[in-house]
């Protein structure tokens, strides 16, 4: 059966190692990192394991291998779908198919999106529970063209955060380990050495040299703390009053406790031009022309359309790919 696990694979795939939180928290950096071990195949992005659940139900078979078939992260992995076989069983035939074409006895990826989904699907799996200063997560989402403002912005370090609390309910602390992307980039050494001894497996001084194959250089601590540079007083306001105590709770320290409410031409405002600055954003890199079509598409749920466009984006998408 194409779902079966061969014997000396079944406890490699049984325990995959998962990077899991927010975008832009430096996943791809550790993840290179690590992929540079010997022992250790860090493949990618796996956000289709999960990203497609609808509250805490999987998705429609149906709509899942439409799903698996245009997105472009998934289809780079260039999966074989069996319809014969249930969501679960699926999702991990897809990563018993990336092992096998790289075994090593760490197998495993990079997930953003649902993560306390994950030990549905692998309950012996382990987790890199990567945390970055909110504000600069906030930051760095308004250059990818995901939101036009810090307050936006914070959306995508405080919906993983919610997940991040339930993952940590369910998986054991023997199965998980906390990372700072500030010790990641500053005590890379250290650090890399302490991800290891969770892991089981010695450090290698290989792991550090990722500029010789990658377009990421060696990390450096100039990347942590980029607000305190680079980012106004109302910016940083605004990142403060969406997150307030979550930011103490993992560890930063807010610049002021307590923040004036939102007024209402603030929250007019944030609204606005997040909606306008994400428009041009796609505007610029597709063409109106493009960017119109995918809009009707998806207003008037033209799923055929909508597929054609998207993998127009995606081929478009894929040439700003770092």
């Amino acid at each position: 059966m194409p779902n079966t696990i061969n014997h000396p694979h079944q406890e490699v795939l049984e325990s995959p190692l998962f990077v899991v939180g927010p975008l832009r928290s430096g996943s791809t950096l550790l993840r290179l990192l690590l992929d540079h071990h010997s022992e250790v195949n860090l493949f990618g992005e796996f956000e289709g394991a999960v990203c497609e659940a609808r509250g805490n139900e999987w998705p429609p078979l149906s709509s899942y291998h439409r799903f698996v078939r245009t997105d472009r992260q998934t289809g780079a992995l260039n999966l074989n779908v069996d319809p014969a076989l249930p969501y679960e069983p699926l999702v991990r035939d897809f990563l018993r198919q990336i092992h096998l074409r790289n075994p090593r006895s760490i197998v495993g990826a990079s997930v953003h999106s649902r993560i306390d989904l994950l030990p549905r699907i692998w309950p012996k799996a382990r987790f890199i529970n990567l945390v970055r200063d909110p504000r600069d997560v906030a930051r760095s989402c308004i250059g990818m063209g995901w939101a036009g403002n810090t307050y936006e912005g914070a959306y995508f370090w405080e919906k993983v955060e919610r997940h991040r609390k339930i993952l940590n309910a369910q998986v054991p602390e023997s199965q998980r380990i906390d990372i700072r992307y500030e010790d990641l980039v500053c005590e890379s050494e250290a650090t890399l050495r302490k991800i290891c001894d969770f892991l089981g497996i010695g450090y290698q001084t290989q792991m550090l040299q990722i500029e010789r194959d990658t377009s990421y250089g060696f990390p450096s601590a100039r990347y942590a703390n980029q607000w305190k540079r680079k980012m106004a007083d109302r910016d940083v306001r605004w990142v403060e009053l969406r997150l307030g105590k979550q930011i103490d709770e993992l560890g930063y320290t807010r610049v002021v406790d307590t923040q004036p409410p939102l007024t209402l031409s603030e929250r007019l405002y944030i609204k606005v031009q997040n909606r306008l600055f994400k428009a041009k954003f796609h505007i610029r890199r597709w063409g109106l022309g493009l960017w119109l079509q995918q809009l009707l598409a998806r207003r008037f749920r033209l799923s055929a359309w909508s597929d054609r466009i998207r993998e127009k984006t995606n081929v478009i998408d894929t040439r700003y790919l770092k």
